[in-house]
């Protein structure tokens, strides 16, 4: 009611005020309700499970799926290392007290949020840490991998959505799966150095495509969609191919009779 105060400015008018001596008594009708304070007692232990795990793990919103990639933390990698080490040793303290506060309760079928927690915990503790540490030559920490797939979750979705941009289609299964590998590499032009390896500026970037080997090109799969007619078209493009490396006239007729469209 409070809130509602608050929304509705003064002064009122006759329907507002109608409205809102509607909202208070259906306020009285569910304060008489046992049955919502037992679920607000339930909902907030819930919560405050899952918050202290949260932070026993150190997430931040930044870390959340689809969450926005410009709060992301960036450190260095020794001290991402370290940060790493000391958050498994305070979730290796945080599940003794766990069991602690659990018991004997059963995990099979558990039913109170620590034991949920714990369950989950006791199945996804070989996921949660031991990810590999690149080092150079003097033994100094220059790359941590990400301990979640948040920023490949973030890269799939932004490609998503430019696909479905470029097809104009609502389900891209199909259209995802007969795309090439490569196609994820296009995302990289967008860094200079990247650029500058292969090609050196953008300007020279067709003598990067000029200069791939034509064997490979013909394995590469396509960047189009299958249907109905794709076993055929594949049956014409290799007669077409077959005719241009005839080197004489005389030699395609026999050539064709050994081709079964």
């Amino acid at each position: 009611m409070q809130r509602a105060d608050i929304w509705v400015p003064k002064p009122r008018s006759q329907a507002e005020q109608r409205a809102l001596r509607h909202l208070r008594g259906l306020m009285r009708r569910l304060e008489k309700d046992k049955r919502f304070k037992d679920a607000v007692g339930r909902l907030e232990k819930g919560w405050q499970a899952f918050t202290q795990a949260r932070n026993t793990l150190r997430l931040t919103d930044a870390e959340l799926p689809r969450a926005d990639t410009r709060y992301q933390p960036v450190g260095l990698p020794a001290l991402e290392a370290q940060r790493l080490k000391e958050i498994e040793k305070q979730v290796e303290h945080y599940l003794n007290d766990l069991q602690k506060r659990v018991g004997n309760e059963n995990l099979a079928k558990p039913t109170t949020p620590h034991a949920i927690i714990l369950k989950y915990f006791r199945k996804y503790r070989a996921h949660l840490f031991g990810h590999p540490v690149i080092r150079d030559n003097d033994g100094t920490v220059i790359a941590v991998v990400e301990r979640t797939n948040n920023v490949d979750e973030h890269f799939f979705g932004n490609e998503k959505q430019k696909l479905r941009r470029r097809v104009g289609r609502a389900h891209l299964g199909r259209d995802l799966e007969d795309q090439p590998a490569q196609a994820a590499l296009a995302a990289n032009l967008q860094h200079p150095d990247y650029v500058r390896i292969l090609c050196g500026s953008l300007d020279h970037l067709h003598n990067a495509f000029a200069d791939l080997d034509q064997q490979m090109f013909d394995q590469a799969t396509p960047l189009v969609r299958n249907n109905r007619d794709t076993v055929l078209q594949n049956r014409v493009r290799t007669l077409l191919k077959h005719l241009q490396e005839a080197d004489a006239q005389d030699e395609i007729t026999p050539h064709l009779a050994q081709i079964n469209l």
